[in-house]
């Protein structure tokens, strides 16, 4: 089918040439080359751009080898012809192109066609583009990087697709790898941290999880996705094959079917692919005090038109972390595949992850009354060397796209996970405000979580009239088993925070070895959607509704089941984009969900339980700005659902009452001076709370949650010496209160981090860079606090890497 294809693409590009021969004005006018694209092409060698160049424009590029090798690209990026976007490509080089027929443009030294009227090549390499996906499918049609390249220009958006950020009614970011790599960011965690609307619920990646509050909303694990896939993914989120990161802010079952409490937001992780133009690229690491590894990553594609690819990505570090009495130990390995043609798309991905964390620093509570002490040394822990988490995880997903028609495409997705853990524990207790903690529970707590993934669906693209419509209709089922087992650890302790009393490690031989299961959950939807436009896409209403059901079940330890629920709702969903000028976009949203109750976690009296559903609301409307290289989003919003917390007099996960959650975000990316990249925003929140029992917290602050946050990063190209970077960032957390009643709280602080990077090219014309990144820089000390319960800050920590591509 592709080579008929092509067959006719051939003869239609010679008919047209034969017919236009004599007016090269006119067979510009009907080509490829006259019609305008959207191009992003980062920073890189020549070569490489030209290949996706070629992918981009669909238009066959013939080069000598010779010509450009050791040259580079400053990139390009935007809606523009092929022919502008070629001129931009080539700027610098003295290299001229000319077109040798309607699809084929031929690359030479100025003046080199002037004894002949064909191209004669030695060593010629040559780029021919595949059929592009239609726009209504996912599989190979990533929104192309905006400005700066730190940044996607959109992503996936639930139901409705890959959107643009200026055609989508939501607030959205979208890191790209160029952002990862030049963060060195080994986790979620490190690639959240410079978000200007993410608050870290843990300090670094050595933790149970990457817990992130979204919105004053915690947002955990089961709400992140692989390739649009929810509930598959690790706890711990390596980025070992990660492409982009993909955050969407606010509640999103309505996008992406019923997940368990995903009101704050989701993210969507998108797997890295093989390229057009062949990948090995070998990284060596250094975290300080004394965390040695490296990476390896490796991309082919083979077969007819390049049809199949094969990525392959491993990471392992291993070593002393900057925490005094702490070692960490991870492997990640990822491999995706991918098949594409001319109506079918398939790709597949398999990952496996493995933690061993000596000196594992859990959670630390605050008796009732007591004010917060100051947050010691970073550098020096108060937790046990004997403390250890360890866990793996094994996870998959396939997905297949199938065009049943030019506008119409059907889809299938599916997914699994298995993840177990084991960690050794002692909760602190601080007791005054000197510091002094006994020991709230302490034990060996052992979890396993399978998890089954899917969803069908079709989505379209089609006019009535004037009208375009994008629809979609999506079924989803998401099905997940929790087990979990704490075996109690009788250690009494008096210590201290700045002076700790380190026992000797407890004896584990025979403890319950069993996992029994602790409570399993079935949320299955169905969803429908129509966005329509007209006034050419200026005009945007997207209208929908989801039927949700959510069914849960609690288990006694005897297996017995103890307690479950069993909803089902219908939740509307409205949107609109009003674009008054081509820089310029309004847009609005109200989003009604079902959203599974939150979970207990480890090391509180009830872990494992599962709290009833509930129905959640936001309103949300917002301002988003593209200027070419600079963009924005300002957005306001207002969230309603139950509130929850840890009570620390109980250590029990309880719930009391409704919060709701008002704000103002605002979010700026891009590269608003050549070289120089920002990236930050800040948000505003008033998170209140209301309905409580009795009206005794009504009015407080919602635990948890901060009122003010900023971040605010710069990255810049220096022009004095070629591949010189240098980076800087600053967040700023407002205070945060640890209690309903507000008669405790954690205080704000402020962290900076910089960077360094070069990059130069061996003889061949491929690159090394060496990189340098700080992580606080000023080695400042305090608490990341997102519940009742919180954690020392990561100290200031060395980051080393030097990468080789070949």
């Amino acid at each position: 089918m592709a080579k008929a294809y092509w067959s006719k693409v051939l003869a239609a590009a010679i008919g047209a040439t034969v017919v236009t021969a004599a007016s090269p004005m006119a067979v510009l006018a009907q080509t490829p080359s006259a019609q305008s694209r959207t191009f992003n092409i980062p920073p890189q060698p020549l070569a490489d751009g030209l290949t996706a160049f070629g992918r981009q424009s669909g238009l066959q590029v013939s080069v000598d080898a010779a010509l450009v090798r050791g040259q580079s690209t400053a990139g390009v990026s935007g809606t523009l012809t092929p022919v502008e976007a070629l001129n931009a490509l080539l700027a610098g080089t003295g290299i001229v192109y000319r077109f040798t027929n309607a699809t084929t443009v031929t690359l030479e030294r100025p003046g080199a066609a002037s004894g002949a009227s064909g191209a004669m090549q030695l060593d010629p390499v040559r780029v021919q583009a595949n059929t592009p996906p239609p726009p209504q499918a996912e599989i190979g049609n990533l929104p192309p990087v905006y400005a700066g390249g730190e940044v996607a220009r959109g992503g996936k958006v639930g139901l409705l697709g890959n959107r643009d950020y200026m055609d989508s009614p939501f607030s959205e970011t979208v890191y790209t790898d160029k952002y990862i790599q030049s963060q060195q960011a080994r986790t979620l965690t490190d690639v959240l941290a410079g978000d200007p609307t993410v608050r870290l619920g843990w300090p670094n990646g050595n933790v149970f999880d990457d817990r992130v509050m979204i919105r004053g909303i915690l947002v955990q694990n089961p709400n992140y996705g692989l390739g649009g896939i929810y509930g598959i993914v690790p706890g711990q989120v390596d980025t070992t094959g990660v492409e982009r990161v993909e955050v969407f802010r606010g509640p999103t079952a309505f996008l992406n079917g019923a997940l368990p409490s995903a009101v704050g937001g989701t993210v969507n992780l998108v797997p890295k692919r093989a390229t057009d133009t062949p990948i090995t690229q070998l990284s060596a690491l250094y975290l300080s005090d004394g965390q040695v590894g490296g990476t390896a990553d490796v991309g082919r594609r083979f077969g007819p038109d390049n049809a199949l690819g094969v990525r392959a990505n491993a990471t392992y570090i291993n070593g002393e972390t900057s925490v005094n009495n702490q070692t960490a130990e991870r492997l990640a390995l990822t491999l995706g595949l991918d098949f594409r043609s001319d109506d079918t798309r398939i790709d597949a991905d398999i990952g496996y992850q493995m933690r061993n964390i000596g000196g594992f620093q859990g959670s630390i509570f605050l008796a009732a009354g007591v004010p917060l002490p100051p947050a010691p040394n970073a550098h020096n822990s108060s937790y046990q060397p004997w403390e250890r988490l360890q866990a793996n995880d094994l996870y998959g997903a396939l997905r297949f796209e199938h065009d049943i028609t030019p506008g119409l495409t059907g889809f299938i997705k599916v997914g699994g996970r298995r993840s177990n853990t084991t960690s050794v524990f002692l909760n602190q207790n601080i007791v005054n405000y000197n510091g002094n903690t006994t020991t709230l529970g302490a034990g060996q707590f052992r979890s396993m979580a399978e998890v089954l993934s899917a969803e069908v669906g079709a989505r379209a693209t089609f006019r009535t009239g004037p009208v375009k419509h994008e629809a979609a209709l999506v079924g989803d089922y998401l099905k997940t088993m929790n087990y979990s087992l704490n075996n109690p650890l009788a250690i009494p302790s008096n210590s201290n925070i700045y002076n700790p009393t380190f026992l000797p490690a407890p004896m584990l031989t025979g403890l319950n070895a069993s996992t029994p299961l602790t409570s399993d959950s079935l949320y299955t939807s169905v969803g429908l959607v129509d966005a329509i436009s007209f006034a050419d896409d200026r005009v945007q209403i997207i209208g929908g509704a989801r039927l949700q059901r959510l069914q849960s079940a609690n288990y006694l330890p005897s297996g017995l089941p103890a307690n479950g629920a069993d909803q089902t709702v219908v939740s509307p969903s409205v949107s609109f984009v009003v674009k008054p000028t081509k820089e310029i976009m309004i847009y609005g949203n109200y989003i009604q969900a079902l959203q599974q109750g939150p979970t207990a976690g480890a090391g509180l009296t009830n872990a494992g339980q599962t709290f009833p559903p509930f129905v959640t609301n936001q309103f949300e409307v917002g301002v988003k700005a593209d200027f070419g290289t600079f963009g924005a989003t300002l957005s306001a919003f207002q969230i309603t659902l139950p509130s929850s917390f840890t009570d620390i007099s109980t250590n029990t996960l309880v719930t009391d009452g409704q919060q709701r959650n008002r704000g103002i975000e605002f979010v700026a990316f891009g590269e608003p001076l050549p070289g120089l990249k920002f990236l930050g925003g800040f948000t505003l929140l008033d998170a209140k709370l209301t309905s409580t029992a009795g009206g005794l917290n009504n009015g407080n602050t919602a635990v948890g949650t901060a009122p003010f946050q900023v971040a605010a990063g710069l990255d810049w190209d220096t022009p004095y010496v070629k591949g010189l970077g240098i980076s800087g960032r600053v967040v700023y957390n407002g205070q945060v209160y640890l209690n309903p009643a507000n008669t405790q709280a954690a205080p704000p602080w402020t962290r900076f981090d910089a960077g360094l990077r070069y990059t130069f090219e061996r003889a061949d014309g491929k690159p090394i860079s060496l990189r340098a990144n700080v992580i606080n820089l000023f080695d400042a000390n305090y608490w990341v606090a997102t519940t009742a319960f919180f954690a020392q800050n990561q100290p200031r920590t060395f980051m080393l890497s030097l990468t080789a591509d070949f």
